[in-house]
């Protein structure tokens, strides 16, 4: 059995339409042809923040700068139940097939979860851009190997740990520094909210 993960209930829902749905069950379907399509609701995971490793973390002061901690992932609150459902499902398939958008977001976006389940299962990757069946279908006749994108996952990952951090640190030094001149609020510092 193959188990697609798709990042969206809406692609997973298309590309059970192509395969033949037999039936819809609570976070996933299952096809005809014996697959199973599940899928994220976006991210299910995220990095873990440093209290999580250390609590005095939580206080902040000067000294404790910079932050720094290992790069691990815990469930985001509401989707537990959904990251249990497909670590079941991966457990009994035989190959995972990687629907995450074609894009590095989308990469990382099932990769990590299928880090985090600690998967052994081989994975393929599918690049659908479109929820068109004809597109789709073609898609399934063009399966890859996950390898071939494990450098772009790589890459999401180095920036998603990289704003991390340099919102941590910098949003705690920035604010530290503030209160030190009378300011009463905080500084939010972020790679991408910063300049704009």
């Amino acid at each position: 059995m193959h188990l697609f993960i798709a990042e969206k209930p809406e692609l997973g829902k298309a590309i059970a339409q192509v395969i033949g749905v037999a039936e819809k069950k609570s976070g996933y379907i299952t096809c005809h042809n014996g697959d199973i399509v599940s899928w994220c609701f976006g991210h299910l995971l995220s990095l873990t923040d440093p209290e999580d490793h250390n609590p005095d973390a939580g206080r902040w002061n000067m000294e404790s700068l910079p932050l720094c901690w290992p790069i691990k992932h815990k469930p985001i609150q509401d989707k537990s139940a959904q990251i249990k459902l497909i670590e079941t499902l991966a457990g009994k398939a035989s190959e995972i097939i990687h629907a995450g958008d074609p894009d590095d977001e989308g990469q990382l976006l099932v990769d990590e979860l299928l880090e985090y389940i600690g998967n052994t299962k081989p994975v393929k990757r599918i690049l659908i851009n479109d929820l068109n069946p004809r597109i789709i279908d073609k898609a399934l006749n063009n399966l890859r190997d996950n390898k071939e994108f494990y450098g772009l996952y790589q890459s999401a990952l180095a920036r998603s740990v990289a704003d991390q951090l340099y919102g941590y640190n910098l949003t705690r030094a920035y604010t530290l520094a503030g209160r030190q001149k009378g300011l009463d609020q905080l500084l939010s510092v972020g790679r991408v909210q910063t300049p704009i």
